[in-house]
Order: structure tokens, then sequence, then C-alpha cells
């Protein structure tokens, strides 16, 4: 799944030619990153009586974005009307970047079974800055997932 997911972020049309959404790494004083948050879980289990294994999953990640100049108010919306814009097109709403208009028409293909849903988002937010000035805003995003399997 986070593969799926790296793939998908970087796809996102308001990221820059040389920039990328890596996981878990991030520089000391900017770039943008996304993290499991608690890893994948299992909401829903239910054996048929065939033996097949259907499961309702979501994978919850936050997208990272770390700036060292976020003391201005302006590079603070800037930061904030970025990560809206992703949530939105994650979520196949309406995403406007640039003046142009984009939307996500298809989750990707998975692996084994599993098919992506939906995606949900909660709102982003900044937390603390570091005494440096260097600031982490995140963006929460819950990937709804269903897996099934043969036992």
């Amino acid at each position: 799944m986070t593969a799926a997911i790296k793939d998908l972020l970087n796809q996102f049309p308001g990221l820059y030619e040389d920039e990328e959404i890596k996981y878990e790494e991030l520089e000391e004083e900017g770039g943008i990153a996304f993290s499991n948050n608690a890893g994948a879980l299992v909401y829903v289990e239910k054996e048929d009586i065939i033996g097949c294994v259907h499961q309702t999953c979501q994978y919850p990640f936050f997208v990272v974005y770390r700036s060292a100049s976020s003391a201005r108010e302006r590079q603070k919306m800037s930061i904030q009307e970025f990560l809206d814009a992703l949530g939105k097109w994650l979520c196949k709403e309406p995403a406007v970047i640039d003046g142009a208009t984009y939307k996500l028409k298809l989750y990707p293909k998975l692996a084994a079974g599993r098919q992506i849903k939906r995606i949900t988002r909660d709102n982003s937010y900044g937390i603390e800055p570091q005494e440096n000035g260097v600031q982490d805003w995140l963006l929460p995003v819950t990937v709804e997932y269903t897996n099934e399997f043969e036992l």
C-alpha cells in the first residue's frame, strides 16, 4: 500500500517539476513527505462459505509539509492552499492549482486482491514551530480499501 500511495501522491499536479513527496524522509529545513499513522487497519472481516475472506480496511497517513520560512503569513497561507488542493485532489474533488482545475479520475490499481474505494481527509494544520523557525504542517488522510483473499 505504501508504494502505491507514494506513486499516487507524486502524480499530484501541484508539485513542481523537481519536487517529490518522499516516505518518512524530510530535510531539516524543508520538503514534503508522508508517514503512516498507526499502519493499515482491518475494520471488518467476513469469511464466506467457500473460504474467501472479505476485509474492509483503512490506511491512515499524514502528509507533512516542512518550511523554514513559515513565520510569514503569506507562506503559511501558501502551504495551507497547497495541502488543501492536495487533499481535494486525493478525494476526487475538483482542485484549483494556478488557476486550472484538476480532478483525479481513478485510484491506482493495487496488487493481491486489494482495491481503493475512497480517500478522505481532515483539515490540515501547523504544529508548533521549532526554535529555528522551521514548522511542519500536517494533512491527515485515510485510504479506505477492500482486501479479498482465499484461505
